[in-house]
């Protein structure tokens, strides 16, 4: 009874999405900032539990990009025009959240073990793999969730200029190489906040037991396990992304899934958030942090995303914070991003030359990999043009470089 009340649940939603979005409106809509009749500030103060780090450590620098502030002329507040508001009043729910729905998967901590500036990451793939199991459930699957390879990413991603790991990146790296190369789930690696810097002896590009690997015994070491590359597994992928901004953009978007959005991390809300609606009166919007939108509500009179953040549970709400909506506060509704995922399940490719420099050692795009190996049998190994195994990397030398990209560092 539980499963059918579920699905009854989840196909409600898929009713309300189909009948309040036709198709996927990504125009950049936006609500000009205003604030709010009420003081509504009066969240809950809880323990600094970032108080080890007294600096202040939210920082996002991007290349070619200046900090996003929607006073600046290039980023002015969203706006919205009399129509949308009248749907935003009228026509949309006036409160719907995926976690009700059953479909928020487990919340995480990016600093553990250690510290690392991933939060573009991990608010992406928790978007992502929320959408995933929308989609599983459209396609009348059941079973686990999928917990995505966070640490592939971080591994293999900025070797081609996709984030620079935990020093900091975008939503659009994530979903840029979920479509070229796709991601494992987590039972390819677990999560362990490093990055390609740990490959010192390749120069920071991944070997290939970097993107999936197992440790096992074999027939020929049958008293030392031997850890090895995994070559077959089932790949997400990015069918479509985008961007989009405004309360009306993204409350339609919400109900096809949840989003990924910049937030501006201040003191308030890094150092003291704990509980209830919260609403910065400082008028902050450097960017510098990113997050999943779950959701909105009301409460009160007062109207509120529902968010999920990624400094583990014990932080929030559990894990999630509310914010006001529709003032665009702490530039919540201005740099938001959305991802249509798939699901494929490919042989990966092995250049027969791989090469240091910005390739995930010679693994091939889904475009090249078609073309070369357009079917391969489930037992063909399938790590090199004959049959064999990637050529052992020779050692990294001092003329050896690699393009460095500033991006968001994510520190909180």
């Amino acid at each position: 009874m539980a499963v059918k009340r579920s699905v009854a649940l989840l196909a409600l939603a898929m009713l309300i999405s189909s009948a309040l979005v036709a198709a996927h409106n990504h125009d950049h809509e936006g609500r000009q900032h205003h604030e709010a009749k009420h003081d509504h500030s009066k969240y809950k103060h809880g323990h600094d539990k970032h108080d080890s780090r007294k600096d202040k450590c939210c920082k996002r620098t991007m290349r070619g990009r200046e900090h996003l502030h929607p006073h600046h002329a290039d980023y002015k507040a969203p706006t919205v025009t009399p129509a949308q508001q009248h749907e935003i009043d009228n026509v949309l729910p006036s409160a719907f959240d995926w976690c009700e729905q059953g479909v928020c998967g487990p919340s995480w901590n990016q600093h553990i073990p250690q510290y690392c500036g991933s939060c573009y990451l991990h608010g992406s793939l928790s978007a992502a793999q929320d959408r995933i199991k929308i989609l599983h459930a459209k396609k009348g699957f059941t079973g686990a969730d999928v917990m995505l390879g966070r640490q592939s990413f971080l591994n293999c991603a900025p070797g081609h200029n996709m984030s620079n790991g935990c020093d900091g990146g975008e939503a659009i790296d994530v979903w840029r190489f979920m479509a070229d190369y796709g991601l494992p789930d987590e039972t390819c690696l677990p999560y362990n906040a490093t990055d390609h810097t740990k490959f010192t002896w390749t120069n920071g590009t991944c070997p290939p037991e970097g993107y999936c690997m197992n440790c096992m015994y074999t027939p020929e070491s049958p008293k030392v396990a031997q850890c090895f590359p995994v070559t077959k597994m089932v790949r997400y992928r990015a069918k479509e992304y985008g961007s989009l901004q405004g309360e009306h953009a993204m409350m339609k978007e919400l109900l096809n899934g949840p989003i990924t959005c910049g937030i501006a991390c201040s003191d308030g809300f890094s150092y003291n958030y704990s509980a209830g609606i919260f609403n910065d009166t400082t008028g902050f919007m450097d960017i510098d942090h990113d997050v999943e939108i779950v959701g909105w509500g009301e409460e009160n009179g007062v109207k509120f995303w529902h968010i999920r953040n990624s400094w583990g549970t014990y932080w929030g709400e559990n894990g999630f914070f509310r914010i006001v909506r529709g003032t665009n506060n702490l530039g919540i509704e201005a740099d938001c991003t959305y991802v249509v995922p798939d699901v494929s399940q490919e042989d990966l490719v092995w250049s027969k030359s791989p090469a240091y420099g910005g390739s995930i050692w010679g693994i091939k795009p889904f475009s090249d990999a078609a073309k070369a190996h357009p079917s391969v049998g489930d037992t063909l190994d399938v790590t090199g043009g004959e049959g064999t195994p990637p050529p052992t990397p020779a050692p990294a030398t001092s003329s050896t470089t690699q393009t460095v990209m500033q991006r968001a560092t994510c520190q909180l």
